[in-house]
């Protein structure tokens, strides 16, 4: 049986494929970007471009993620929250789906008694919202998600529909819901790394590495007429691809923490 890796493993740690030529240039890139933007003689002109640590901040994240520089421990966290696929609990996640087949139907009767037609078409769209999910149990948590909301919203159309909805009696079924979602997600937060696990992991490093191009873009619009040409190549904002950086960690290159307002 495949073994279950400690909760603080690095990504990065668990034998995963190389990440794409593409994907590896853009993590170059913003490395290289992290690392000259934070040298004190760039620093300064960079927050004079409008550069602040909350960006350099969801740089660092966006390269944590294409480098696998994020624990198991989270990355299982957010899967159990959001299955890609179901677990191997077919009675327990046909309970899940059940209970939406009951309660879907009933919720969106209730929509449809809303008067006003925009109010309607928006409460509407907002129940089927749940439906685009890849895995039934997913579904089913962000679909109960969006009805314990409707009470929650101070708009009188989204409470009359809850309302509703607690008069034919939801709200003695809910208790059981949550009770089964929280078994099949601690299965999932408990089950071995598979194979098809590592495969996930590597997609989600590729679609990180791939949100890296626009962001870099952004900063080349943000600090053009701020630095010189020779510096955004510096910086990894122009044509050429840097060379990899030393082995710099990633705690060095999130350290930006400017002394004095610009």
């Amino acid at each position: 049986m495949a073994s279950l890796p400690a909760p603080n493993t690095l990504l990065r740690d668990l034998a995963l494929p190389a990440l794409s030529p593409s994907a590896d240039e853009q993590l170059r890139r913003l490395r290289a970007f992290l690392y000259v933007v934070g040298l004190p003689a760039v620093q300064t002109r960079a927050l004079l471009a409008g550069y602040t640590p909350e960006m350099h901040a969801e740089g660092v994240y966006r390269a944590s993620l294409a480098g696998g520089e994020r624990s198991f421990g989270e990355w299982r966290r957010w899967r159990s929250l959001r299955p890609p696929r179901d677990p191997d609990l077919p009675d327990l996640v046909a309970e899940l789906d059940r209970f939406v087949s009951r309660w879907r139907p009933r919720a969106l009767s209730a929509a449809a008694e809303v008067a006003d037609a925009d109010d309607r078409d928006e409460l509407e769209d907002y129940l089927g919202a749940s439906f685009e999910r890849p895995s039934r149990t997913w579904r089913a948590k962000a679909f109960v998600q969006g009805i314990e909301h409707l009470a929650e919203v101070p708009i009188p159309s989204y409470r009359a529909t809850w309302d509703a909805l607690v008069a034919e009696g939801i709200q003695t079924e809910l208790a059981r819901f949550h009770e089964i979602l929280k078994t099949v997600q601690d299965f999932l937060a408990t089950t071995p790394l598979d194979a098809d696990e590592i495969a996930d992991i590597q997609a989600a490093r590729e679609e990180g590495a791939a949100s890296i191009d626009a962001w870099l873009t952004a900063r080349r619009r943000q600090f053009a007429g701020h630095f010189t040409e020779e510096t955004l190549n510096l910086l990894a904002l122009g044509e050429a691809v840097p060379p990899p950086l030393p082995d710099v960690p990633l705690s060095v290159l999130a350290r930006f923490r400017p002394t004095a307002r610009a």
